[in-house]
């Protein structure tokens, strides 16, 4: 159930998903189009997480679009090296209930293995 917002606010939303919706546009092109389609992943991660802020993060699909790049290119075997792709499974890991079996899962697929990231945060969610 939404609760209703202030009008200002609801305008700011409105604003904010006719933008999400164009980013969302480009990245069906991306995928279509572009050679490095994780490069538009990237870009409407980092929009959403400057623009929903507070209270409108649960309003923004960030855990959605983070579960959505983590499983498009979970199997490109391009981006298993790729600090970005790294970064975003990390961040997906830091958003779910679990995340030292998100991790694990990035690890046995050989995701990040290069990078001290991975195994730093993989302890910490092993901690936890």
């Amino acid at each position: 159930m939404r609760v209703a917002l202030p009008s200002t606010l609801s305008a700011k939303v409105e604003k904010l998903d006719k933008e999400r919706q164009s980013y969302r546009t480009q990245l069906d092109q991306a995928l279509q189009e572009e050679e490095d389609p994780l490069a538009s992943y990237d870009t409407f991660i980092k929009w959403t997480l400057s623009n929903y802020s507070g209270d409108l993060i649960s309003r923004s699909g960030i855990v959605e679009l983070l579960e959505e790049v983590t499983r498009t290119f979970k199997d490109d075997s391009t981006y298993k090296r790729d600090l970005r792709f790294l970064k975003i499974w990390c961040m997906y890991a830091s958003a779910v209930e679990h995340p030292a079996l998100v991790l694990e899962y990035a690890l046995r697929q050989g995701i990040g293995l290069g990078y001290a990231q991975v195994y730093e945060d993989y302890a910490l969610a092993l901690e936890q």
